[in-house]
């Protein structure tokens, strides 16, 4: 069977910046040390019933003022066929300058902005509106990354993605279950699933739960199916993180597990080649 990856980051200690991966810098994980090193798409190996056939590379902060070069450093390193989400800030004045430089590289296919906590505050502010009307245009889409317990964070997704219907919205690590209560996980999906150009990806177990169990994930999975049917999901591995809890191939056979067997090519494969345009050639 064929994948592909719709959340992986690779990183090169050597050349990029990876401010964040710093000892000294947030986020203060105990742990961080696994993954703060290089990792090149040959750890990407599965398992022989599986073949990665792309994947979609998502911003991990190479150069959070220059976001373009992480993107020529994939152009120039890899030879599996990828699409990218580069980095990108909502609140930047410069912001169509930047979009342009991205524009040049064919493999950009969207941005990311990560929200977090301020979610509200970015998503609300003028010249994030006014460079969401740049991405529509542009054609990219928007990785979001916020809890879906934060509900004013939520809500102001949602009216981006209502204002600017041609702009695709993908949320990033299933909301963050374990960050919500139930039940406000649950009304914020069934709100964003109400916009027909929001989807979402289902990966970051391990960012609230190192040690994850199928059993936690499973209604999870259940649930985003039936709120956003099988045309909007969507599984990545958030490689390397994921290595925090178990190998690269390992995480695809038990996720894959979790998936009703006649939707597995739909969410592992058809769902992130058309969200994000995967020239699988």
């Amino acid at each position: 069977m064929k994948i592909i990856d719709s959340h992986l980051h690779l990183f090169n200690v050597d050349v990029g910046k990876y401010d964040w991966l710093a000892p000294e810098n947030p986020p203060f994980w105990p742990d961080k040390s696994h993954i703060a090193k290089s990792f090149s798409e040959d750890a990407l190996r599965l398992d022989d019933n599986l073949a990665l056939a792309g994947f979609v590379h998502i911003e991990a902060g190479f150069d959070n003022q220059h976001p373009w070069r992480e993107i020529d450093y994939l152009i120039a390193t890899c030879k599996t066929p990828f699409s990218a989400v580069a980095g990108f800030d909502l609140l930047d004045e410069q912001g169509e300058s930047v979009l342009r430089t991205l524009r040049q590289r064919k493999h950009v296919v969207g941005v990311r902005h990560i929200l977090d906590d301020a979610a509200s505050e970015i998503l609300t502010a003028p010249k994030s509106h006014d460079n969401f009307s740049l991405l529509e245009n542009a054609g990219f889409c928007f990785d979001a990354q916020l809890s879906l317990g934060d509900s004013k964070g939520v809500e102001a997704l949602v009216n981006i993605a209502r204002r600017y219907p041609r702009l695709s919205v993908v949320i990033n690590h299933a909301g963050f279950p374990l960050a919500a209560s139930e039940q406000k996980w649950r009304d914020s999906l069934q709100a964003l699933a109400a916009c027909e150009n929001v989807a979402i990806k289902l990966s970051g177990w391990e960012m609230h739960e190192r040690q994850w169990q199928v059993a936690i994930i499973t209604p999870w999975i259940a649930r985003a199916i039936q709120q956003f049917g099988e045309d909007r999901v969507m599984l990545g591995s958030n490689f390397p993180l994921c290595t925090w809890r178990m190998q690269y191939a390992e995480y695809w056979s038990v996720v894959l597990a979790c998936i009703p067997a006649h939707l597995q090519s739909k969410l592992a494969y058809h769902n992130t080649q058309n969200w994000y345009r995967v020239d699988v050639g």
